[in-house]
């Protein structure tokens, strides 16, 4: 009879039994078991103690009622409330507690059959059954979360914060919800991008639950997200992952209100897969496929394809749901929902107007990261930004600080019993109060365009200019003065560039600089990188006459050897302020120039990683010594193209000619190099009119080395 409990539950029934046995009743039934149990001295009694049902009570009204038989009985029955009451404690304690009854089980069963002459007893000595119903509930629940389970995972109906809110996510939310409830396939997989509010939607549905704001069959349910950093960690020994992976799954199972969530959940293949043990995606499978446990999943669109996707028993499980990056006008939706939130952390006066730059300029500016969750970290920035360059020039602070000293002073002259003197502070002290209350209606932070352009500065190390008229003249007055001869080419380039930061677009400025060699175009671009302060990217072109060349570019592809070596373009996405020079660009292979033209055309490249390379805020310069006329649109250049395609040139935003050196050109050069008046002398022996400023340089140096010598 007593082989399913242990011994503390099999000497209670032993004590029934004695206590139908001392009363001369006829069978045993619920009140001889609370009897036993009230004479245990456990947690249980102690419980029942203080709701004034003590042993010695509750036998006398078992007495008073029932009465006291006037023959033992030899044969032991129990009554069909009483085998009710210890089968539904067995039932229980398999949902909780792996098949072991406790006292409690057996009393809360007894409590829920509602009926016998126990309950009757306990009505009769004004025992609120339902307070002390729940109170018991909510003790076996918090012995319950001793599960590994809850030691491992992180419960977040508790750990989430009720007062936040996410918005504009309502019809996902409700996807989430439908899937759950289905009778097959009901594991939900929340797929995009990072940032986009994956792990946002799973805490506003525990949220939910929190406040009872959800269906019937989800309102007992406790989200426990699971981390498999936390699951592997000390498993050093073989078998140790699985065995604790598997009892994770016993008590999620046997709890039955447990919903598994598991974020970056690709990391279930391989975890824990060391040499000859089965990993954690093969050992859940079998009970995903059954639906015996409930798991949400959320992953990145390229994890998902790289490891889930592969595995098409592991991605059959779960039902996907595609979580998409909300627009600026959602975006914007969503920040003036919260942002209450933030003014009440920060105290600081958070406008629409505000909100309205975060996001644009956040679209604008910032490509590795996803909507809200950049304009939300742009937001939180700017606010403690406003805040710290606030906290040393707050006259409240000011005011506060007197306020302690003044009340230090009143203190001592109490103590010393100055009255007069302590109201005369006390005055002071309110008069103070009030200025403070003031002081901080007034004194309320504001943010400003400013701001919010310094913090994504920060961010993307790219310079969004307020001032732009002081840096085209500076640009100006620095080609000018290191480039001779070549005025015309000088304001086509500041022109171009001056239009380039006026209109808002979505391709990098692009010149081609052609003409003969030695006439200073390289030159002329190294100033301008110079000038500007920017990244520098130079890329001599007669290293990528091969086709294979396009690796050193955007990588090498998936499966060859180098796929995870850096390629150059990587350096655009942590300087996406950068100037790129495509020296000689006639010497580069076809195939290099090719990869131009998507750039040229729609400001982007995808890399061989996947990975989108934005050029929205790159310069990219290119010279030619390629030449000969041909008439591009209304005016005359001279591009050959025999070595640069009709496509290439058609993308490009100007093409600028520079002249040859001319006797002019020349000699102004050579008065800033030889101040001896040797100017027609060397002239007269350069061959500078066929190799420009570079044969010069060589003259020059010829002719200073004869001197000498």
């Amino acid at each position: 009879m007593f082989d399913n409990f242990n011994f503390e539950v099999a000497s209670i029934f032993k004590k029934s039994e004695k206590e139908m046995e001392n009363l001369k009743h006829p069978y045993v039934g619920s009140e001889h078991l609370l009897l036993a149990l009230l004479d245990n001295n456990d947690d249980l009694a102690k419980t029942l103690n203080k709701y004034n049902v003590t042993y010695n009570k509750f036998k006398h009204e078992l007495i008073e009622i029932v009465g006291v038989g006037s023959k033992k009985s030899d044969i032991k029955l129990y009554t069909p409330l009483l085998k009710r009451v210890i089968d539904n404690a067995l039932e229980d304690a398999k949902e909780d507690n792996k098949g072991i009854v406790t006292t409690t089980h057996l009393f809360l069963a007894l409590l829920e059959e509602a009926e016998g002459i126990a309950i009757r007893i306990l009505l009769s000595l004004d025992v609120n059954l339902d307070k002390l119903y729940k109170e018991l509930r909510t003790k076996k629940n918090q012995e319950k979360e001793n599960l590994t389970i809850y030691e491992i995972g992180n419960n977040l109906n508790k750990s989430v914060n009720l007062e936040e809110k996410i918005v504009g996510r309502d019809s996902e939310i409700n996807i989430l919800i439908e899937t759950l409830l289905r009778k097959n396939k009901n594991n939900p997989l929340l797929i995009g991008k990072a940032g986009v509010g994956k792990t946002a939607i799973v805490e506003e549905l525990a949220r939910r639950i929190e406040k009872k704001n959800v269906t019937e069959e989800l309102l007992d349910k406790k989200i426990i997200m699971l981390e498999m950093s936390s699951l592997v960690a000390g498993t050093k020994y073989r078998g140790e992952f699985e065995e604790r992976l598997n009892k994770i799954i016993e008590e999620v199972i046997g709890e039955e209100n447990i919903i598994l969530f598991i974020d970056e959940v690709h990391t279930l293949v391989n975890a824990g897969g060391a040499e000859g043990a089965i990993d954690a995606a093969n050992i859940l499978k079998p009970y995903l496929a059954r639906g015996q446990l409930k798991c949400i999943g959320a992953t990145t669109t390229e994890e998902y394809n790289k490891f889930i996707a592969k595995d098409k028993a592991l991605e059959r499980r779960f039902q996907k749901i595609i979580i998409k990056e909300p627009n600026e006008e959602n975006t914007e939706f969503i920040l003036k929902s919260i942002k209450e939130e933030y003014e009440k952390h920060h105290k600081i006066v958070i406008t629409n107007k505000n909100i309205k730059d975060i996001v644009s300029l956040s679209n604008k500016y910032i490509f590795n990261k996803n909507n809200p969750d950049k304009c939300i970290d742009v937001l939180d920035s700017v606010c403690a930004k406003v805040k710290l360059n606030n906290i040393y020039q707050n006259s409240t602070q000011v005011l506060e600080n007197e306020l302690v000293k003044l009340k230090e002073e009143k203190e001592k002259y109490i103590i010393n019993q100055d009255y007069v003197n302590a109201l005369k502070l006390k005055t002071k002290e309110d008069n103070l109060n009030k200025k403070i209350v003031k002081s901080k209606i007034n004194n309320k932070l504001h943010i400003l365009k400013s701001d919010i352009l310094k913090v994504i500065e920060d961010k993307t190390n790219i310079p969004i200019l307020e001032n732009k008229k002081q840096i085209i003249s500076k640009l100006k007055k620095d080609l000018f003065s290191n480039i001779i001869g070549q005025d015309i080419a000088i304001n086509k380039i500041v022109d171009n560039y001056k239009r380039h930061l006026n209109i808002s677009s979505n391709k990098p400025l692009s010149l081609l600089l052609a003409g003969p060699t030695g006439v200073g175009k390289t030159y002329t671009v190294k100033t301008i990188a110079k000038s500007l302060n920017i990244n520098f990217i130079r890329l001599d072109m007669s290293e990528y006459n091969l086709e294979t060349a396009v690796n050193k570019l955007i990588g090498v592809s998936a499966g060859y050897v180098g796929y995870d070596d850096n390629y150059i373009f990587k350096q655009i996405m942590d300087n996406p302020y950068s100037l790129i020079l495509l020296d000689e660009i006639e010497k580069a292979s076809p195939k290099v120039i090719n990869l131009f033209l998507q750039i040229l055309e729609e400001g982007y490249i995808t890399a061989s990683s996947g990975e989108k390379i934005i050029f929205n805020n790159a310069f990219i310069f290119m010279t030619s010594n390629a030449s000969v006329n041909k008439t591009m649109g209304f005016t005359k250049t001279f591009v050959d193209n025999e070595f640069l395609s009709n496509e290439l040139i058609n993308r490009i935003d100007e093409i600028i000619t520079y002249n040859p050196v001319d006797k002019f050109s020349a000699k102004k050069y050579l008065k800033e190099k030889v101040k001896n008046g040797d100017e027609d002398k060397i002239l007269s022996v350069s061959n500078y009119q066929k190799y420009g400023f570079r044969e010069l340089e060589r003259t020059i140096k010829a002719y200073k080395t004869s001197k000498i010598g």
